[in-house]
């Protein structure tokens, strides 16, 4: 990376703009390749009949991602009479194989069972994916809920997640349909994910992004509760007066 940096800057004229330059470009290489630290913890479980009322609904939806190793597929809608939420099926980058039949976990929700069904996977090798969430706007909060279960087989290994910074998700059960939820406050545009399997051969279903930043209040509340803070002071002093 720094022979890279340092032939960019070597086109620039002088020494001191070079010396500046690469300084700069380390700074931006360095940003970029950054990740905010993750605090994971188990969400609900997603399998059986109901599994998809085991998707979080907190917060704004910034996305919702399906990995069917497939980019021309197209969007599937879970329990769109209550939930009604859009997943986007995608082939992702970050994994080089894909599966088609693993039994779906037992949902009645159509849509829901469909995304179970299918996976995408690593084969031979735990994956570290920079910029694995894009898009982001640095200081604010994030939920990302992993989806990463499989009924045809699994039941002896174990899967997690991290963050890149040390900080991994406590392993479950290949088969348990347990979700894994991580919240972290965004530091730069891209956060990278780890995900981890006992089999070095890690799955990945489905993922669901949100937006848990709380909401500042608008100018007109602010001067409501500034107005009623200065009425409570008048009727004090008004009290005390009496």
């Amino acid at each position: 990376m720094i022979k890279g940096l340092i032939k960019k800057a070597a086109k620039l004229p002088a020494a001191a703009p070079r010396i500046v330059a690469v300084s700069a470009l380390m700074l931006t290489s360095i940003s970029a390749a950054s990740a905010a630290s993750i605090t994971w913890s188990h969400g609900p479980n997603f399998g059986g009949p109901n599994g998809h009322l085991g998707i979080l609904t907190n917060g704004s939806l910034v996305e919702a991602i399906n990995l069917a190793g497939s980019s021309t597929a197209p969007p599937i809608t879970v329990d769109p009479s209550g939930l009604n939420i859009t997943f986007t099926t995608i082939d992702s980058p970050f994994f080089n194989l894909n599966w088609f039949s693993a039994t779906g976990g037992g949902n009645t929700d159509p849509g829901w069972s469909t995304i179970l069904n299918t996976f995408e996977w690593q084969s031979g090798a735990n994956v570290t994916a920079t910029d694995f969430l894009d898009g982001l706007i640095a200081g604010h909060q994030y939920q990302v809920q992993f989806f990463a279960a499989r009924t045809d087989c699994c039941s002896t290994r174990t899967h997690w997640f991290g963050d890149g910074e040390g900080n991994l998700s406590t392993p479950i059960n290949g088969n348990s349909y347990t979700s894994i939820v991580g919240t972290f406050t965004a530091d730069d545009v891209g956060q990278t994910i780890q995900i981890f399997d006992s089999s070095t051969n890690p799955i990945l279903n489905a993922y669901v992004l949100r937006d848990i930043t709380p909401a500042v209040p608008e100018p007109s509340t602010w001067a409501m509760l500034l107005a009623g803070l200065g009425l409570l002071g008048f009727s004090v002093r008004r009290s005390k007066a009496g």
